[in-house]
């Protein structure tokens, strides 16, 4: 009887935690560097001749790091490889941005570093 409980009661929780998640289009890549370049065309006052260049940007990191992330080499070498990611990315934002907006860049991008960090902090405390 206990084991009954006890799996109806994982059953509930995962089947209300599915069902919270948002269903939108940042599950894609395409979602993603979509959603991150129209937060910075809000957040850096993107120009009308810099939005399609860190659009272009955007999606072709995203894809990037996507197969970085889901290929097969071990966590230090995942980590390795997104930060060169990374560094590359900001040499190509930083051609495009001028100096207010890359500080801003590099604002957010602390910002949405911590965020990761306490999101992933939550799903290990669970």
């Amino acid at each position: 009887m206990k084991i009954r409980l006890t799996l109806a009661a994982v059953l509930l929780v995962l089947a209300l935690g599915t069902k919270a998640q948002p269903a939108d289009s940042t599950r894609t890549s395409q979602g993603r560097a979509a959603a991150l370049t129209e937060k910075m065309k809000t957040e850096l006052s993107l120009t009308d001749d810099q939005y399609p260049q860190v659009q272009a940007i955007n999606q072709k990191y995203v894809q990037r790091n996507q197969e970085i992330w889901t290929g097969a080499d071990g966590r230090f070498a995942k980590f390795k490889a997104l930060k060169s990611s990374q560094k590359d990315k900001d040499k190509e934002m930083k051609a495009i941005l001028d100096k207010d907006q890359y500080k801003k860049y590099e604002t957010m991008k602390e910002e949405m570093k911590a965020k990761a960090r306490e999101e992933y902090k939550g799903r290990q405390g669970q």
